[in-house]
């Protein structure tokens, strides 16, 4: 399947309403504990040599990833880790904000993927979930650039491009949610996903050294590493 360059509602800030868009983030959420995404993370974290303290989340969403790879740390004993949640979208940091409020473990900061407002190595741990296809192919080897840049270890979670992955984005979605926006863009995102080799070979552009790319269940696919 090739891939298409065709924005999702989510990427235009002047589509929909703030219901609209606070819905669909509540559903990423869903679909993120459901299918696999957010535990594949964990998984991964675990695979860690060490278990992070200052991490970022980029194109952090409503927050769900970082209140979830907290959670699982302070089960397995860590305490005091501190998460870095951004977003390039003010109405989506918005929204995110208001669900971590409360917390002093999650900061939010409106910030590009590919221009980072962060010194080298300032993060134990980048994460980035369902935000890679949201870039073009030169776009996301700048954004895996600076993911390395100012973290010591990198996991990206994303789609994986498929005609399967998709016709059953197609079949399922109806069933869970009458989100347009979820509805539009969530087989679109299937198509506008990359395959794991194209993934491999951006890291590779973006200088990373450690590179292991693996599928993972609900048409994922994790690419983790750095330099």
């Amino acid at each position: 399947m090739q891939r298409t360059v065709q924005a999702e509602f989510m990427d235009d800030e002047a589509t929909g309403t703030i219901a609209d868009l606070r819905e669909n983030l509540r559903d990423l959420a869903r679909i993120n504990a459901w299918f696999g995404g957010t535990h594949s993370i964990l998984r991964a974290i675990d695979e860690l040599p060490v278990m992070p303290r200052t991490i970022l989340d980029v194109g952090c969403g409503g927050a769900d990833v970082p209140r979830a790879v907290l959670k699982h740390l302070s089960s397995r004993g860590l305490q005091g880790a501190h998460y870095v949640a951004l977003d390039r979208s003010a109405r989506v940091l918005s929204y995110a904000a208001a669900a971590v409020s409360g917390s002093d473990a999650i900061s939010t900061v409106q910030g590009d993927a590919t221009a980072l407002p962060f010194e080298a190595g300032s993060f134990d741990l980048v994460t980035c979930s369902l935000a890679l296809h949201h870039l073009a192919p030169a776009e996301a080897v700048q954004a895996l650039s600076e993911m390395a840049r100012v973290g010591a270890h990198v996991i990206v979670s994303d789609l994986r491009r498929s005609r399967v992955a998709w016709l059953a984005a197609h079949a399922l979605l109806p069933l869970i949610t009458r989100n347009r926006f979820t509805l539009h863009d969530g087989p679109l995102s299937v198509r506008r996903a990359y395959t794991p080799d194209e993934v491999r070979s951006m890291a590779q552009h973006a200088g990373w050294t450690r590179i292991e790319v693996r599928g993972a269940f609900g048409a994922r696919l994790m690419l983790s590493g750095g330099r």
